[in-house]
């Protein structure tokens, strides 16, 4: 199950993203070169520090409003009083600190993660629930959601994940959906939410703001990061990659179509036409059989619904389970097509350190069911990645995986990919990214959704007598990094490339270095300290720690 099956909750409101943009340019993490205008807003034609200099790197659910349910037995409503949990709230932490957006590297900025994320649902000042999003990585990035608008601010993308180390306060509750989603999904949720129309312009009142809509259900027996379903594939540029599911217990079709249509800058649809699902009948020369009109006339398909629509197949049901839908516009051409086979990673983004290795799971399907004994193709792509200068990609001796792998009996395989010392090939910025492009080897690699490909950070080694005894000049060069492009941090908090500084709140620098990565109060924010420059760090604090007397005064005694 996953967050198209029921009982399912829809939510819909604004979101914050705001990130610090001056580590957008890759020839920025060069301290020999660097100039403190980067650390300045854009001006006209000259770039400076970006869109967004001093960008805390938080990222919030703003105004977020659960908007339908739909029950375990297929019914839905979004009237209040038939039940209470359409009054709450879908939040993050609040008051306390923020999670974080976050880009693998400097030239691969298309998979941001979500990390040390806190998902809420409350009524009121009640906490009904509350879960940690697992670290997730957007994908099926789209360039033209909104084409009447300029830069980054066209894009849409989708973010999907679990929510785990959930606790529960419905002990009195008389929801009847949060029962029923308390009984499927106590321990594991699944959550998935669209992204679109951030706003960019510093002088705007909604600088950094953004529209999202979503929705919860229970998760289990399935990938976390994407949905084993009916994948449809745009036919034409104008639309984007859409899922569906056949819940059999339903006996419907469960349609995501809130990341496929253009929109106006309003947020309304380009065009509201209304489209038909079918599908086609291979044993009758692909006749196109109607399942049901999609109506985007109904002003509540994306901020109420979510964008997900449900279809009864009644005697269609056997029809659907063995040929492929299409949506079709009123002139009956067709706009996605279902890829009948299909496969994906689950997870999809990695750091790796030199001699550490990570499993990428595929899962394959025919038709929305298990593609087995079949041969996934893998190869090494670096052509996603930029803006460049420095090169990207190479040594491409410092991954090792196999070049094919062969799905089992039920439709899935895992590939072991090992990295080793990339041997600093970029120079001023740490390790090399790498892409990974796959596909079943009876299709092109051309013919995938450019999202499903795996993206990796290989960090450099650093020798072992620095890490184990660093001094000042060793951490330096990391900490004026840092110190660069973070102005908030340099600026309003620690001078990161001040030895006295840094020597006097080594406590509390120690604190957050030496948090999991997965905390939010995690230093750096942006996760791109390696394993090993990681404890050269940890090791200088100690040491300053170690020689200050008992009286000295530290910054963390003080807070």
């Amino acid at each position: 199950m996953s967050y198209l099956n029921s009982p399912r909750l829809t939510f819909s409101g604004l979101f914050q993203a705001d990130p610090s943009t001056v580590n957008n340019d890759p020839t920025h993490f060069n301290n020999e070169t660097f100039k403190p205008s980067f650390q300045k807003m854009q001006e006209g034609k000259n770039a400076n520090g970006w869109w967004n200099p001093e960008g805390t790197g938080n990222w919030r659910f703003l105004n977020c409003e659960v908007k339908s349910v739909t029950y375990r037995d297929g019914t839905s409503t979004t009237n209040e009083a038939d039940d209470p949990v359409l009054s709450m709230s879908i939040m993050d932490s609040g008051t306390k600190v923020a999670g974080k957006i976050v880009d693998l590297d400097t030239q691969q900025q298309m998979v941001s993660a979500l990390w040390g994320l806190v998902v809420r649902l409350v009524s009121g000042e009640k906490e009904i629930l509350k879960a940690d999003y697992e670290v997730a990585s957007f994908t099926n990035i789209w360039m033209s959601r909104a084409p009447a608008l300029s830069g980054d601010t066209t894009a849409a993308a989708i973010y999907q994940s679990v929510l785990k180390n959930i606790h529960w306060d419905i002990d009195n509750s008389d929801s009847r959906f949060l029962k029923e989603l308390y009984l499927l999904g106590r321990y594991q949720l699944s959550i998935q939410f669209t992204v679109d129309l951030y706003d960019m312009d510093h002088t705007s009142p909604q600088f950094t703001i953004g529209r999202i809509t979503g929705s919860i259900a229970p998760q289990y027996s399935e990938p976390s990061f994407f949905t084993i379903g009916r994948p449809l594939f745009p036919q034409t540029s104008k639309v984007n990659y859409a899922n569906a599911i056949v819940d059999l217990e339903q006996r419907a079709i469960v349609l995501d179509l809130a990341n496929s249509f253009p929109v106006n800058p309003d947020g309304n649809l380009l065009n509201n036409s209304n489209l038909s699902l079918a599908v086609l009948d291979s044993s009758d020369n692909n006749k196109t059989i109607e399942i049901g009109v999609i109506d985007f006339q109904d002003p509540g398909w994306y901020s109420v619904k979510s964008g997900i629509m449900s279809f009864p197949l009644a005697d269609k049901l056997e029809l659907v389970e063995n040929n492929p839908l299409i949506i079709l516009d009123q002139n009956n051409n067709v706009l996605l097509e279902e890829s009948v086979e299909y496969v994906c990673a689950d997870k999809f983004v990695f750091y790796l350190n030199p001699g550490e290795s990570c499993e990428v799971e595929f899962y394959a399907t025919s038709l929305g069911k298990p593609l087995g004994n079949r041969t996934i193709e893998l190869q090494l792509n670096a052509s996603q990645f930029g803006p460049t200068p420095p090169q990207v990609g190479w040594p491409e001796s410092a991954l090792s995986f196999p070049e094919r792998v062969t799905l089992d009996d039920a439709g899935k395989a895992k590939v072991t990919i090992t990295a080793s010392d990339p041997g600093n090939p970029r120079g001023y910025i740490d390790g090399q990214v790498y892409g990974i492009a796959y596909n079943l080897s009876t299709d092109l690699f051309s013919n995938c959704n450019p999202s499903n490909f795996i993206s990796i950070l290989v960090f450099d080694k650093v020798p072992e007598d620095k890490i184990a005894n660093p001094t000042w000049d060793d951490i330096q060069p990391i900490m004026q990094q840092y110190a660069n492009l973070y102005p908030l941090m340099s600026k309003g908090i620690f001078n990161l490339a001040d030895k006295e500084v840094v020597d006097a709140n080594a406590e509390i620098l120690k604190f957050v270095f030496s948090k999991d990565k997965t905390d939010p109060n995690y230093m750096p924010a942006t996760r791109d300290l390696s394993r090993d420059k990681s404890a050269m760090i940890l090791n200088y604090l100690n040491s300053v720690l170690n020689q200050a007397a008992p009286n000295d005064s530290v910054t963390f005694k003080k807070l």
